[in-house]
């Protein structure tokens, strides 16, 4: 029982040691081992952020990825996961799209280190490149070195996973010294492989210095979890027995399983609300499709009438316009016994523009052709028609 209370701990302190720096909600990595209803508490602000139709896709961005770091806090990969690909969802369609993807990529790489789920690890890894570092802080990049470091470790290659757990050591005493237990951690389990006793103690003795001093509890129950585990392969079990009665007074402060479980049923909870909103945001988007498609149809039949009534008025316009270009034509060519026109054009006050027009429809030319003969529009011909027709009264006219 002791064992596996002791890997939940060394998890959490990997876990934390990888988790990116967010600054929204969450305020500092130590509050990540607060108790659970403070966790509730930020998860619920971050679904208000996450509903909010005014939030911007880098809102929802943030939003998601402390959501993920909070169930990464409880061992919660599998939410801890899809909240980071909602995440990288949102971050993409924002203007710092490169530079989120390259954080997304690490965060994965820390979750897979953290399930011990090496092939993906290996599989990552090659692919971010130092060009990509710039895009990280600098903490993350401490981390990022102690994976590298690890998995050169793994390799037995001890001289280039020394020079990366330095390049950590080195960064995050500027950034992050917090978190340098994890560091000499890693360094613990490296000479401990290489049978370097006096190194082990120095990195044991470094490690819980910073971890005292920063009253880190997680890292100090880690720190003499793995000297335990040390002096108890070498046959100090005297020593190994004290460190291993310090981690059982400490284990028992923490309950990251059942803080998981809660945060799962509130996930669950948040998730049939979401549901819920969306069936209703679903009812009213279809009522109101509904309704515009009545307005809209409504409209289609108003312009359809008053299309057919336009097009019924313009073929009566056209037919009356025939009309009086037929009776024009006849009653301008019309000749009297002597052989002369019966009408005399002389007698009406006509424009020189509208004697045009006459001459050119005894000629029989159509309107068109009347518009391009004197450089005027169709409607232009049509309207001196009109006038000619009702000044020369052949509505009226006995002799028509």
């Amino acid at each position: 029982m002791l064992r596996n209370t002791l890997l939940i701990f060394c998890l959490f302190i990997s876990l934390i040691a990888t988790s990116n720096n967010i600054n929204v909600v969450l305020q500092d990595d130590k509050n990540l081992t607060k108790d659970n209803t403070e966790l509730e508490q930020r998860i619920l602000k971050l679904e208000n952020i996450i509903l909010d139709p005014e939030s911007s896709h880098s809102d929802l961005y943030r939003a998601y990825l402390q959501k993920y770091d909070v169930y990464k806090s409880v061992f919660n990969y599998t939410q801890a996961l899809n909240n980071l690909d909602l995440a990288l969802k949102e971050g993409v369609l924002t203007q710092d799209k490169d530079k989120i993807k390259i954080q997304i990529k690490v965060e994965r790489l820390f979750v897979y280190f953290d399930l011990l789920d090496f092939d993906k690890v290996n599989e990552i890894a090659p692919t971010i490149s130092k060009t990509d570092l710039a895009f990280l802080d600098e903490k993350t990049q401490g981390f990022y070195y102690s994976v590298l470091a690890v998995l050169e470790i793994r390799k037995k290659n001890y001289d280039i996973a020394d020079t990366y757990l330095n390049e950590a050591l080195v960064i995050l005493e500027k950034s992050a010294p917090e978190h340098l237990p994890l560091i000499y951690r890693k360094k613990l389990g490296m000479y401990r492989e290489q049978g370097n006793h006096d190194k082990v103690i120095e990195s044991f003795e470094k490690g819980l210095y910073y971890a005292e001093q920063y009253e880190t509890d997680i890292y100090i129950i880690a720190m003499y979890d793995d000297i335990s585990v040390y002096y108890a392969e070498v046959g100090d079990y005297k020593n190994a027995h004290i460190a291993a009665t310090k981690v059982n007074n400490l284990a028992t402060e923490f309950n990251g399983h059942n803080r998981s479980s809660k945060l799962q049923l509130l996930e669950k909870n948040l998730l049939q609300k979401r549901k819920e909103l969306e069936v209703e945001n679903e009812k009213r988007n279809r009522n109101y499709l509904i309704t515009l498609t009545g307005v809209l149809i409504i409209i289609l039949l108003l312009l359809f009438y008053f299309f057919k009534s336009a097009k019924q008025k313009r073929i009566i316009a056209e037919l009356e316009t025939n009309n009086m270009r037929n009776e024009l034509e006849r009653v301008t060519q019309e000749l009297n016994e002597s052989g002369h026109t019966k009408l005399d054009l002389n007698a009406y006050n006509l424009t020189e523009r509208q004697l045009q027009i006459i001459d050119l429809v005894k000629q029989g030319k159509s309107n068109k052709e009347i518009g391009e003969d004197l450089f005027i529009s169709v409607n232009t011909v049509k309207y001196h028609l009109k006038i000619i027709y009702e000044a020369l009264n052949i509505n009226n006219r006995s002799e028509l």
